[in-house]
């Protein structure tokens, strides 16, 4: 019996269960995160925070896992462990063949979006989730009653592996190609097979017992663990995720919200821990401290520093994107680089140092969801995440660098102080939150008037005025960084509709044509802004607008006076999700035109563009209406997607593209209408926008069209192939 149990400890594929179902179990962790966040999107919103906040979810749960992984690897018995884990195995295996949450679960409400968020995604997948989070440090642990014990933290490097694979596999493999629901169909059978492989390795079929085992004999008393050792097991994964999370936050906030941007910041995450628990070769103290500290100032200060120089640098979206990311990976890498160097050298202490890492990597979303969102007006935790980067990247570079030089210890403290409080001084100074809130430039004054952070994002109102045009004064609403309405403060002009609602835009002309079909409509204004369209209505209008952030409703009806002055003898402002309130009218409530125009920061959300949500607006649309919606975006070539949703409803439609014009405060807009109106259709065909060359001649007109898409439905809407 002995010998056949050393032969299998030293059989080099005894290593390949472990393997196995580590891997299994961290690819099934992370697949399933964007899959059930973007199922759930819809019932919010499409808001960003459905992502922080799954987040916090998966965080807190992963945390819960280890700390059960570390009580269970405390129990003497290796019976006992295999029993309590084979139940709790089996429990989840059967609860996993409903992963994806039903209609039943859809909140009824807008209030309390982070708790709904949370019990969704507890009562859909909780026990699953939470079966996948205890496998990497209980396996780990039974690993180590094995010849091959010397290895345990190539097993948490593969299964970062799994998580990379898996995120990646989400956008690029099986979103274009499969519906929701057999996605969620796929992740249960992968369920069940990391079950059939956990069962095993669980009841100790491939491991030495440990009256024979190698690993067991060479086991003398457990060493003393320093409770600074612990607290850096706390600390440094807990800087790395509010990193993460920052940066996200700080992407979307600068660029535009997406889920292939969560998922790449998460990627990049993800390597470093692949990397810094692999080998420490990949790690180097030095570099990554000084890495670290320069792409700070570069990153931090991407205006400042050029103008400090004496050059100007017109850096765009790819730079502030990238040099987010770069930042993100060195960070990472010196946040998990350290926290490698300080790992247990007893691997009995091994499942309280995942516990310890869970609980700091769990802080992040704790602190942005529950804190940050809720008491900041404006993203100031990216601020908080650079000044601690850089204390850290300041004492690892002098800790690891001056004693080469010869140095004493009290110069190398002196020294690495000395760069930390210089780089903080110039982090401040560089991203101080509060410049922006009154900007003198040459030709106008910016004052900062309002501003409130929630759920839905961060909006904000600014005065401008100017200097020599005072007519032109005026107040600008805005959703994260894009200009969502404006206003000008002059009597003249006060109600002459701008940016992308001008009576020449496509939106404008709509309304204006409808208004000489009949004396009095029946509008709808999905996305409030500053409620610039208010100012169309007529006294026998009557006008519906509907706004899931109630910030934005408050902006609308406090600085601007769009709402109060609008004519029409009935408006109404209905506050929550538009889908879901006109879901919720009665059957014959019709409208005349239906704008769609909800955007949060420079993203649509996407479940008001499927055919389900288009299905909803018919369904509310006279014979003779038109839904008009606002496609201009940066980021997004929408075209394709509300063309073929307009086909499936058996409407006729067109476009036009609006060029810039600063003088009446227009921006370039482009907006798709469809009716089933031909009078209509032929007084206003399709302007589509025009190519130039290098000299200024127009060569064409811009492509908007990609015949092939696949039909975005709930089930269905990868943007991957209309990224511009």
């Amino acid at each position: 019996m002995n010998h056949s149990s050393n032969n299998n400890s030293n059989n080099p594929w005894s290593f390949l269960p472990f393997a196995l179902t580590i891997f299994t179990s961290a690819f099934l962790l992370f697949q399933v995160q964007p899959l059930i966040s973007k199922q759930i999107l819809p019932w919010f919103g499409g808001s960003p925070a459905v992502w922080t906040t799954a987040m916090l979810f998966f965080q807190s749960l992963l945390c819960l896992g280890y700390f059960y992984a570390h009580a269970l690897a405390s129990l003497s018995s290796r019976k006992t462990q295999a029993r309590i884990h084979v139940v709790v195995l089996i429990l989840a295996a059967l609860l996993a063949s409903r992963v994806l949450p039903g209609v039943d679960l859809r909140p009824d409400s807008p209030d309390s979006p982070v708790l709904q968020v949370l019990q969704i995604l507890g009562l859909s997948v909780g026990l699953p989730y939470f079966c996948l989070a205890t496998t990497g440090p209980l396996v780990q642990h039974w690993f180590t009653n094995t010849a091959h014990a010397q290895s345990v933290f190539r097993l948490y490097a593969l299964s970062n592996v799994g998580s990379f694979l898996a995120l990646l596999s989400f956008p690029y493999v099986l979103e274009p190609w499969l519906e929701q629901q057999q996605m969620g169909q796929l992740w249960t059978i992968g369920f069940w097979v990391f079950a059939l492989l956990c069962l095993p390795v669980a009841l100790g079929a491939w491991q030495n017992k440990p009256e024979t085992s190698n690993a067991s004999v060479k086991l003398g008393p457990k060493t003393k663990l320093p409770m600074a050792q612990r607290l850096s097991w706390i600390a440094l994964p807990a800087l790395a995720s509010l990193v993460f999370i920052a940066a996200t936050d700080q992407i979307s906030h600068d660029v535009a919200p997406e889920p292939r941007l969560w998922i790449s910041t998460l990627g990049l995450y993800l390597v470093t821990f692949i990397l810094t628990f692999d080998h420490p070769r990949w790690y180097r103290p030095r570099l990554f401290g000084a890495l670290t500290l320069v792409l700070l100032l570069v990153t931090a200060g991407m205006s400042d520093i050029p103008r400090w120089l004496g050059f100007e640098w017109d850096y765009g979206v790819n730079d502030v994107r990238w040099s987010h990311y770069a930042l993100l990976f060195v960070v990472c890498m010196l946040c998990h680089g350290e926290l490698y160097r300080r790992r247990p050298t007893d691997t009995r202490w091994l499942t309280e140092f995942y516990l310890c890492m869970s609980i700091g990597g769990a802080f992040g979303g704790l602190f942005v969801t529950l804190v940050a969102t809720q008491y900041f007006d404006d993203y100031h935790e990216w601020l908080m995440a650079l000044v601690l980067v850089a204390l850290l990247a300041s004492h690892v570079l002098f800790r690891s660098s001056l004693p080469l030089a010869g140095l004493g210890g009290r110069t190398m403290r002196i020294g690495g102080v000395a760069t930390a409080t210089g780089m903080v001084a110039l982090l401040v100074v560089m991203q101080n939150p509060w410049s922006w809130r009154e900007i003198d430039r040459d030709d106008r004054t910016e004052i900062l008037l309002d501003q409130e952070r929630n759920f839905y994002g961060t909006v904000s109102v600014k005065e401008r005025r100017f200097k020599t045009e005072p007519e032109m004064n005026d107040r600008v609403f805005f959703s994260g960084n894009v200009t969502h309405g404006q206003q000008f403060l002059s009597d003249k002009l006060r109600h002459v509709p701008t940016t992308y609602y001008a009576r020449d835009s496509g939106i404008g002309d709509t309304l204006l044509w409808a208004m000489q079909q009949k004396p009095n409509l029946s509008v709808a204004l999905i996305g409030l802004g500053a409620g610039t369209l208010a100012n169309y209505a007529r006294e026998a209008d009557a006008y519906d607008f509907y706004e899931i952030n109630p910030a934005a409703v408050r902006f609308a009806q406090e600085w601007f006076d769009n709402l109060k002055s609008c004519k029409a003898k009935e408006q109404n402002t209905l506050l929550g999700d538009a889908r879901l309130r006109m879901a919720q009218l009665p059957k014959d409530k019709r409208y005349d035109v239906i704008v769609l125009d909800a955007f949060t920061g420079g993203s649509v959300p996407i479940h008001l563009l499927t055919r389900e949500a288009f299905q909803i607006y018919a369904n509310h649309l006279k014979p003779d209406g038109y839904i008009a919606i606002n496609i201009t975006n940066a980021y997004l070539n929408l075209y394709p997607i509300v063309k073929a949703q307009s086909e499936v409803l058996g409407m006729t439609y067109r476009h036009k593209f609006q060029a810039a014009d600063d003088v009446r405060n227009i921006r370039r807009n482009l907006h798709f209408v469809m009716t089933n109106d031909q009078a209509y259709l032929k007084a206003h065909p399709s302007i589509s926008r025009e190519v130039l060359d290098a000299a200024g001649r127009i060569i064409g007109t811009d492509p908007q069209d990609q015949p092939g898409l696949r039909l975005w439905t709930d089930q269905f809407s990868s943007i991957a192939p209309i990224v511009k």
